[in-house]
């Protein structure tokens, strides 16, 4: 992508969750649908989840569920992308979340080609953290997987050091395994500020990938079995205990 879709108004029909492109564009193996159950043993920590408005309502009393029986932590909730669309469902899912004990932290799903468009983006982000009266401490998440640019490494610090300079200090960058290793330079960013997308197809507690950065995104397709098998969620570890 050029980044010519920046200006895109974007709605309630073409926003995208977290992970969306990263589904379009990687190999077959690259997720598998089939489905893993919350109930299921063996696999790595389940520390927290990440939704947008695909995901619908959630209670209070589900994601209690998804605490008390499954041991899940935190809860990333998108809120904006681009520089157009807020998530309408936030509010109530950041209140629901926070309501049931959760660590909540916050996404942007990112469209910026440029320096400009990256601090324009990164100031629409945090002025609906700021309506939802969220603490300047909260964990806020450069969701980069659409503009394949040169300098996609530059952009992104700079969305980064416009909410530092608003006193949001804790950002973080979520990508693809293969697109921090060409589109992303991870040196730059910081190790321990990336969050990596890479689903295995029998991802294993005996086998822990990324355990140098932020948090791993193990699989797209965690469900919790009282809310049935078609409700999936993407499911992370966290190493750092910045989301949970």
């Amino acid at each position: 992508s050029s980044g010519a879709v920046t200006h895109t108004i974007i709605n309630e029909n073409n926003n995208h969750a977290l992970g969306d492109l990263i589904k379009q564009n990687g190999p077959a193996s690259f997720a598998d649908e089939s489905g893993i159950s919350a109930a299921e043993t063996g696999r790595p920590a389940k520390d927290f989840i990440d939704i947008s408005s695909n995901n619908g309502s959630i209670s209070k009393d589900e994601f209690q569920l998804m605490k008390n029986q499954y041991g899940i932590k935190g809860v990333i909730v998108k809120l904006t992308e681009g520089d157009s669309y807020c998530n309408p469902l936030a509010p109530e899912q950041i209140a629901n979340a926070q309501a049931a004990g959760l660590k909540v932290s916050v996404y942007h799903f990112s469209w910026f080609a440029n320096p400009q468009e990256a601090a324009e983006e990164a100031t629409y982000f945090m002025n609906y953290a700021k309506e939802l009266e969220l603490a300047q401490n909260t964990s806020f998440v450069n969701d980069y997987e659409s503009v394949n640019s040169p300098n996609a490494t530059s952009n992104a610090l700079k969305f980064a050091d416009t909410l530092k300079a608003a006193g949001f200090k804790n950002v973080y960058h979520y990508s693809s395994k293969s697109w921090f290793s060409s589109v992303l330079d991870m040196t730059k960013l910081g190790a321990k500020t990336c969050w990596v997308a890479e689903w295995p197809l029998n991802p294993s507690n005996d086998q822990l990938l990324h355990t140098g950065n932020a948090s791993w995104q193990w699989a797209s397709d965690l469900y919790f079995p009282e809310l049935g098998r078609t409700r999936q969620f993407d499911i992370s570890t966290d190493y750092l205990n910045a989301f949970s």
